[in-house]
């Protein structure tokens, strides 16, 4: 389960529901590029947004697409926790290979609620689950103490770590070296990997994946120059999609590389002219760097 995770893009129609021919298009988009895996029904696919049929259909139809042939990791992280076991077990039915859970949000949940839900997890769960330490988005900041608590489950795998705590994340690695740590800012790639994380999990590497692997590859010989400068082109990629509106100029640039996915879901804005112009300047800038 090492490697780069593509934080899976949702795909959606005019109406907002789920285009399942949309996802299977993304989903071929990912393999032709060469990712790990995929990260299925996180933030990136808009799950905060969609009702449980809707994750359903998506969950199911990637496994479809996937075939088999890169590892997935189902988001079923949900407060409503009828939801959460139907996924969990629905996850474990479809072939995925783990699945991962965001902190339960918004009401200000004790340690010990946000442990509970996770041990519920891991005991019903059939396959590993990755916990995940997000607290720019939900607010609760995983310490030092509840991951010693967790990592004694033997179903708990490892975490996305989504956090700018490289203190945390280097006593983490260094106090469980087999748990699995999943890098979750693309922006901070490298800044994790020479901590000696096991992959990463990013909404970018839906496009720019293949520099993610090349950047952990650099590290591993040891060659920083390499390292420095990929994170510098991904950090350019980053810098022009956050100006420009992250989802939306995403999802132009999967079009124009043949994978449409539509716009996002309502509460998000529509997708403008000044995306698709963003989109179309990025995906120039990616290809140059490609070619050199």
């Amino acid at each position: 389960m090492k490697g780069i995770f593509s934080a899976l893009l949702g795909a959606f129609d005019a109406e907002g529901r789920p285009d399942l021919e949309g996802v299977r298009r993304v989903v071929r988009h990912n393999l032709e590029l060469g990712v790990d895996g995929l990260y299925v029904c996180g933030s990136t696919g808009e799950n905060f947004l969609m009702e449980r049929a809707d994750k359903e259909a998506i969950l199911k139809t990637v496994a479809e697409e996937a075939g088999g042939k890169m590892k997935l990791i189902a988001h079923i992280g949900s407060n409503v926790v009828e939801e959460l076991d139907a996924l969990c077990d629905q996850a474990a039915e479809w072939g995925y290979d783990a699945v991962s859970a965001v902190t339960p949000y918004y009401y200000k949940f004790s340690a010990g609620e946000i442990r509970d839900y996770y041990r519920h997890i891991a005991d019903r769960s059939k396959l590993p689950l990755i916990i995940y330490n997000i607290p720019l988005l939900t607010s609760v900041s995983l310490t030092r103490e509840d991951f010693a608590v967790l990592f004694e489950h033997p179903n708990i795998m490892g975490v996305k770590f989504t956090a700018q705590d490289f203190y945390l994340l280097e006593r983490v690695r260094t106090l469980y070296p087999d748990k699995v740590i999943y890098s979750g800012f693309d922006e901070m790639l490298l800044s994790a990997a020479v901590l000696g994380i096991d992959g990463a999990i990013g909404s970018t590497w839906n496009v720019i994946g293949h520099w993610a692997k090349a950047l952990l590859a650099a590290v591993e010989k040891g060659d920083l120059a390499t390292a420095r400068l990929i994170q510098s082109n991904i950090n350019s990629v980053v810098d022009q999609l956050l100006g420009a509106g992250l989802y939306p100029t995403l999802k132009e640039l999967l079009a124009l590389r043949g994978a449409a996915c539509g716009g996002c879901r309502f509460p998000m804005g529509e997708t403008t002219i000044q995306h698709k112009a963003a989109a179309m300047a990025l995906d120039a800038a990616i290809r140059a760097i490609d070619g050199q």
